[in-house]
């Protein structure tokens, strides 16, 4: 009886083990970016910011993950089966960040996708790590799950160790607003930022600079102060600086950046945005402007239109009366009767003049 229970039993890991081997991770890579933070694009360190992991159970990975720092796992899953073995379809695959976010998980899944036998899928799943962060170390879990046709299940899941560290000094502009993003006529707006303390070092010479010279803008607020991030409350370690003010009337419509410069020592850039205020014309100022302009845009449009078509019709009209009178004239020449009368006068009297000259021709020959 104990052999043919340890037999099953046998039987029963053997399979488990078959299923878990049809579907594994094989290869992890992370990689950490720092684009919301200014200082970090610019500044040259040493920092690690890529690293592939051990595809173990508590592997470290190995990356300098930041406070609003942007998390990459790009991960590989494989369907381990050969030949004639199942397909595995549906397969997708989670990974979480256990109470990262203040004692909440973050959790991203992949897109399905279907495995044939031997083949492979590569896919990222990415992750904003939260500004208000806890330094430490987080436990990391990545998942992957599947089908045969069947019905069978498959899946694989992996523990890692992910840590995030904070600089000693790391301030950063979180937000900022502009309401309204645009103005017309009401040419009044106003610029709203707040910056936050993410280090561990307590800031009391902090700068807030919103600058635009197509604008007109140059304000300049210093010696702020700004508890660390590890012992402060948000209202401590974070400051709003606020700006109205009103777009010039003379300027032309189009889009004006307003930057926005953090300073630690009052000088040092921090970090930077940009705000971009999209200037209007007036709808009202452009009605009353066009109103005076458009009867004289009218005429002169009917004068050019008149010209252009009642030019030719002044030149034929012009050709035409050459023409009548012309061929008037040619009428009342040659069918007159006064002038048929004269020409059968001149031709009564030519007749008489020959007569006469015939005759006296003949008197002088008789005698």
């Amino acid at each position: 009886m104990r052999i043919i229970t340890l037999g099953l039993l046998f039987i029963v890991l053997l399979a488990t083990s078959s299923l878990a081997k049809g579907l594994e991770i094989t290869e992890i890579d992370v990689n950490a970016d720092y684009d919301e933070a200014y200082v970090y694009r610019v500044e040259s360190t040493d920092r690690k910011n890529s690293a592939g992991v051990s595809v173990s159970n508590n592997s470290k990975i190995d990356v300098d993950v930041l406070p609003g720092s942007n998390v990459t796992f790009t991960v590989r899953v494989e369907n381990t089966f050969q030949g004639e073995e199942p397909e595995i379809k549906g397969v997708f695959t989670r990974v979480t960040i256990e109470d990262v976010d203040d004692g909440a998980d973050l959790e991203e899944e992949s897109l399905d996708f279907d495995l044939e036998p031997g083949d492979d899928y590569r896919f990222d799943v990415k992750f904003a790590i939260p500004l208000d962060v806890d330094a430490g170390t987080y436990n990391t879990v990545l998942e992957a799950e599947g089908e045969d046709r069947n019905g069978t299940s498959f899946s694989t899941k992996l523990s890692l160790k992910f840590e995030v560290k904070k600089q000693s000094h790391d301030i950063r502009i979180t937000n900022i607003l502009l309401n309204p993003s645009f103005v017309d006529c009401d040419r009044k707006t106003k610029l709203t930022a707040e910056i936050t303390n993410a280090g561990s070092n307590p800031e009391n010479q902090v700068a807030v600079e919103f600058k635009s010279s197509n604008l007109g803008i140059n304000s300049f607020d210093k010696d702020i102060f700004l508890e660390s991030s590890e012992d402060a409350s948000e209202d401590e370690k974070k400051h709003t600086k606020a700006l109205n003010f009103e777009v010039p009337s003379f300027l032309k419509s189009g889009t004006y950046p307003i930057f926005v410069n953090l300073y630690w020592k009052n000088f040092v850039l921090f970090d930077q945005k940009t705000a971009d205020l999209v200037v209007k014309d007036c709808g009202g100022a452009s009605k009353t402007e066009t109103k005076p302009e458009q009867p004289k845009q009218e005429p002169e449009k009917e004068t050019k239109e008149q010209v252009t078509v009642i030019k030719p019709e002044e030149k034929t009209k012009e050709t035409g009366k050459e023409e009548i009178t012309t061929a008037t004239t040619e009428v009342s020449v040659l069918n007159s009767p006064v002038f048929i009368f004269m020409i059968l006068g001149g031709f009564v009297i030519i007749v008489l003049a020959v007569l006469v000259v015939v005759g006296y021709l003949r008197r002088s020959q008789t005698q």
